[in-house]
């Protein structure tokens, strides 16, 4: 059988991390390592890990030296796994995968051997995720799964847990698989990867996300990070995957999104009488990773467009005015 390097990074995950052991020691595909990356945690994280270490002798309890920011620890944990590894597949601490997971993951990478990355689809809490891709087939060119991303048409990627990797396309970006300047890290790596390789998917529900309040994702979430991140994927890939065309369609429609995202936060702002410094520094410093900045004139648009859409048109103004003087006269 097929060896896969598994990796959970963790970093004070006791409350979830038993459960996602269990997932991976539950799988169908029994011949595994499975690394357990335990970022300096504070709680029980890695007294659980040691545990299930001490009675399975394909656990592997790592620890990088000093505590590491996510994606460095990331590949810090990429670093280590075996170099018998054919396919390495992570799974975060707070998710889980279903027992075929690695099975038909490995198994569809096994039978086409210039495919880089497998995909399928997830469950979000009870959500599923990562539609649109086409049914009929489980191989497809890279840069088609990319111009899906590009053009909004399918999202594959899904997220760290929901992917495997061929090992050995991970070994070449070692130390930095990862790029550490990046918010959607995993997607600009698949991007790299797809460029000239194939993409897999299995049309199948393998794993589980949980969403937590106050995980990365969610912080960012008040960053609007989707427009932005949409732009700087078509600033950095657009050009060489898409038609002039079609480039240039989306990238009008993604900056308009995004510039009204930016024009609400002003707006909110300006009525709250605050500034989020923050707000503004991320996208300038992600926006700056592409080469671009924010344009005033654009941003002014911005503000006109959510201005707009708080107040609604004419005719929702006047309905809205109406309404009230019927409830001040009744």
């Amino acid at each position: 059988m097929t060896e896969v390097s598994v990796v959970t990074a963790v970093y004070n995950g006791e409350h979830y991390l038993e459960q996602c052991i269990k997932s991976v020691l539950a799988q169908t595909h029994q011949e595994f390592e499975y690394l357990i990356c335990n970022n300096h945690s504070t709680d029980r994280s890695g007294e659980i890990a040691q545990d299930y270490a001490a009675a399975d002798s394909r656990i592997r309890v790592i620890q990088p030296p000093t505590f590491l920011p996510q994606v460095k620890n990331f590949n810090f944990a990429y670093s280590q796994i075996s170099e018998r590894s054919k396919y390495l597949k992570m799974v975060h601490a707070d998710d889980w995968i279903y027992p075929e997971c690695l099975s038909k993951m490995s198994s569809l990478a096994d039978q086409n051997p210039e495919v880089a990355l497998v995909s399928a689809y997830r469950l979000i809490e009870t959500t599923p995720d990562c539609f649109g891709v086409p049914v009929d087939r489980n191989v497809f060119s890279g840069r088609e799964a990319c111009r899906w991303h590009l053009l909004g048409t399918a999202y594959p990627f899904g997220s760290q847990s929901t992917v495997m990797y061929r090992a050995d396309v991970v070994r070449r970006g070692n130390p930095t698989f990862f790029p550490e300047d990046r918010f959607y890290f995993d997607v600009d790596a698949a991007f790299r990867m797809l460029v000239d390789r194939e993409f897999g998917f299995v049309h199948q529900i393998l794993t589980f996300s949980r969403y937590q309040p106050g995980a990365v994702t969610d912080q960012a979430s008040q960053f609007n990070t989707w427009f932005l991140f949409l732009f700087v994927t078509l600033e950095q890939y657009g050009r060489q995957l898409l038609t002039p065309e079609e480039f240039e369609a989306r990238m009008s429609q993604v900056s308009s999104e995004m510039y009204r995202g930016f024009g609400e936060v002003w707006l909110k702002d300006r009525v709250r009488r605050r500034k989020r410094s923050k707000f503004w520094e991320f996208q300038r410093k992600h926006l700056g990773a592409v080469g671009a900045e924010i344009r005033p004139e654009l941003l002014a648009k911005g503000v006109l467009d959510a201005g707009l859409k708080w107040l609604g048109s004419p005719s929702d103004l006047t309905q809205k005015f109406l309404t009230g003087v019927r409830r001040i006269s009744t």
